[in-house]
């Protein structure tokens, strides 16, 4: 067994989430219930690149041609790339990769910065389309390479937020930026920072449209394989924090001093044996998680969730709970509304008409954003709680 990123043999599995089903697919009546399936989910980690990636990679197909994620419903979404656009807006050409239904576009273009996306998901391409933000259709690859070639010159900049996560062949991504991008353009690439995970204590970030978890060196070193400087890093807020790596097209950028630090410090932390403890925490804190729920429902209490992005699946059945625990969970999201979550299959609902007087406990899975969220709930006595680690928020 090598690693998907470096080659390395130093790779062993250090995490076992059990039976799994696809986070992002939110079946909608008994019949998708029924054919939903599972699959074993096992984190590895490789000690050469300190990346972790998952030990059953499911068809990026069956994963993404029909999706159930939307950046623009989230406010504070909205708000990071409206400020990312104006942090870009000197450079000639952008390509922002997995763009979604324009979430970037849309500020750049009201920036008048000349940008196209691509995203593989045919219904949220088609809102972006639809929505006057030109968004080519596919995954990344050459055959998309050389359809934007055909009517557009090479990108001085290439954004790709949350996308080499969800890619099945890193090695092979970084060789397409590399033959797409200009020489001396620059990429910037923003990962769920896998350092804090461990940290956090954020298991529920491991799901399978993700096969890979990054560490700044895992970045480093995939890049540097096809010419590629990772040149500096800058820490954001978004997705519980992440990483916003620079990287040129060029072999000798200055290095900014933070990057070094950044990179130093993952040599000490991030660990087999981290790893292995982190493992022992997952199980621990659902347990928890489980009982505190459980003593609030045998005491009256009405619980409900707010916010069904992907890590309630990895949360709930991990911790083996269902509506007999969680009524039902609101989303702002018009896709996943009216469905159920996946494996667990507690109804999920739109918020309107569902923040009802009774309701007095509020497990928020979109945590980071709990701040929008209690003003929904108004004079309400309710009491707030992020799931894991179980506590009031």
């Amino acid at each position: 067994m090598k690693c998907k990123i470096c080659n390395s043999k130093e790779i062993s599995e250090v995490i076992n989430l059990g039976k799994q089903p696809l986070a992002n697919k939110y079946p909608k009546n008994k019949l998708e219930i029924i054919n939903e399936k599972k699959f074993t989910l096992k984190i590895l980690f490789c000690k050469n690149c300190r990346s972790g990636q998952i030990k059953k990679i499911i068809n990026r197909n069956i994963l993404f041609e029909d999706y159930y994620y939307l950046s623009s419903v989230n406010k504070k979404l909205r708000e990071h790339f409206q400020n990312l656009a104006l942090k870009i807006k000197k450079y000639n050409f952008v390509v922002d990769i997995g763009s979604n239904d324009g979430i970037l576009l849309k500020p750049l273009k009201e920036l008048k910065v000349k940008s196209i996306g691509i995203d593989p998901s045919i219904n949220v391409g088609k809102m972006a389309n639809d929505r006057g933000l030109k968004t080519f259709i596919g995954f990344f690859d050459k055959n998309i390479i050389k359809k934007i070639l055909k009517k557009y010159e090479k990108p001085d900049l290439i954004v790709a937020s949350s996308v080499v996560t969800h890619l099945e062949n890193p090695k092979k991504f970084a060789k397409d930026i590399k033959s797409f991008i200009k020489k001396d353009g620059t990429l910037i690439i923003e990962i769920e920072y896998l350092q804090n995970f461990l940290k956090n204590l954020e298991f529920e970030r491991f799901y399978f449209d993700r096969p890979f978890y990054y560490s700044a060196n895992s970045i480093k070193k995939l890049f540097k394989n096809v010419g590629m400087t990772l040149y500096d890093i800058e820490k954001i807020n978004v997705h519980g924090g992440s990483l916003r790596c620079f990287i040129k097209n060029s072999i000798n950028p200055k290095i900014t001093k933070r990057c070094k630090i950044i990179l130093q410090n993952e040599k000490k932390v991030l660990s087999t044996k981290s790893f292995q403890n982190f493992n022992i925490q997952i199980y621990k804190s659902s347990n928890i998680l489980k009982d505190k729920l459980t003593n609030l429902k045998n005491k009256g209490y009405t619980i409900i969730g707010y916010g069904s992005p992907a890590r309630v699946s990895t949360i709930t059945n991990v911790a083996k709970i269902n509506s007999n625990l969680i009524e039902y969970i609101i989303d702002d999201s018009p896709l996943k509304q009216n469905r159920f979550s996946p494996g667990m299959h507690i109804k999920i609902l739109p918020r309107k008409n569902n923040i009802s007087q009774l309701t007095d406990t509020v497990v928020v899975f979109a945590y980071e954003y709990f701040n929008d969220i209690k003003k929904f709930f108004g004079k309400n006595k309710v009491q707030f709680y992020k799931p894991i680690p179980f506590r009031k928020l």
